[in-house]
């Protein structure tokens, strides 16, 4: 048997070359080589805590300077590692802390090395799978039920790599249309905020923007329970009807949708209004433009309109609904503000 002892100034040095090789990959000046051994020195043994240190000193940096400029990893990524490469994945048990002003992610047990492809994201943390639609652009997601998933542009999906135990649950940032695949034993949950939704088999559309003040369930077929999280209340909706969830609101609002069709309308790249809020058409024409577009008076959110789009431009779009809406808009330095 063999036995390899590391001095104290071995050690040392290791952790010097850890700090270094960190700080040259977060300045995007690591070369491939670099970056390799950056990644062998992080899976050694003993080498987590190390990495805790740079990470947490990258993290309070960032907290107590929030102005800094933030890190750009794609373009460090696009620099280091090769276009062809795959997602790589450190031994789990080292623990990533990352700033939230560089967008990753904190306190997980793996580090990733993530790949953007045509502007569409897929990224895999902790054994679950983050998939979002680029800008512009809608992304049909595989679960592995069998189950599929169409996010609209900026849409997020969160889902594990497979699904065990009694429940199927995913997560929702944005809108997505879901095809369900039937399991009696096993219930598919979609949580989106504090609205969740629960079936067996079926398909619905879900809108839930995280930064719109209110969210919806439209179902296409079969029958779907919606219960608001934040106080139990459920309602259960068969084919055509939609349950529309509120702040101002304690109780969902129940209608019947004539056609819904347009509910999911989005994924052939139209873009169809039928009664919708202004706030509304706002966040979806932004969303599938890339532009943000804000309501300066928030008293106008709630405006009615009507109108169906089909491939005009952005500068004509907004052009209807501000007509319609009887309100105007200008351009600001870096979006789209309705008044």
């Amino acid at each position: 048997m063999c036995v390899f002892i590391l001095n104290q100034p071995e050690i040392m040095e290791e952790k010097n070359r850890i700090s270094i090789l960190f700080n040259k990959y977060i300045a995007g000046d690591a070369s491939k080589e670099e970056i390799s051994e950056l990644l062998e020195l992080i899976k050694s043994e003993g080498s987590g805590a190390d990495l805790d240190v740079e990470m947490e000193s990258l993290w309070k940096e960032t907290q107590s300077n929030p102005d800094q400029e933030m890190i750009d990893w794609e373009r460090i990524y696009t620099k280091t590692i090769s276009s062809d490469s795959k997602v790589r994945t450190l031994s789990h048990t080292k623990k990533v802390w990352l700033g939230a002003a560089a967008a990753a992610l904190v306190g997980i047990c793996s580090m990733m090395i993530w790949l953007t492809v045509s502007k569409n994201i897929n990224t895999v943390i902790n054994q679950y799978t983050v998939s979002k639609a680029g800008v512009g652009k809608t992304l049909l997601v595989h679960l592995s039920d069998g189950s599929t998933v169409t996010l609209n542009s900026g849409s997020e999906l969160r889902f594990p790599e497979n699904f065990s135990g009694k429940k199927r649950e995913v997560y929702l940032n944005g809108e997505a249309f879901f095809e369900i695949h039937h399991n009696a034993k096993q219930s598919f949950i979609v949580h989106s905020g504090k609205m969740i939704t629960s079936v067996l088999g079926t398909s619905f559309n879900v809108m839930a923007y995280p930064q719109m003040s209110s969210m919806s369930v439209t179902v296409i077929t079969g029958k779907v329970a919606v219960k608001d999280a934040s106080n139990d209340k459920m309602v259960t909706l068969t084919p055509k009807q939609r349950a529309v969830l509120t702040n101002k609101k304690a109780d969902f609002e129940i209608d019947t949708v004539k056609d819904v069709a347009e509910s999911i309308a989005w994924q052939k790249g139209e873009l169809i209004f039928n009664n919708a809020t202004l706030e509304e058409i706002a966040y979806k024409v932004g969303y599938k433009y890339g532009i943000k577009v804000e309501i300066n008076n928030h008293e106008q959110n709630d405006k009615r309109i009507t109108g169906v789009f089909n491939k005009q431009s952005f500068i004509t779009i907004m052009d209807a609904i501000t007509r319609l809406s009887d309100t105007h808009y200008r351009k600001s330095a870096d979006n789209y503000i309705i008044y």
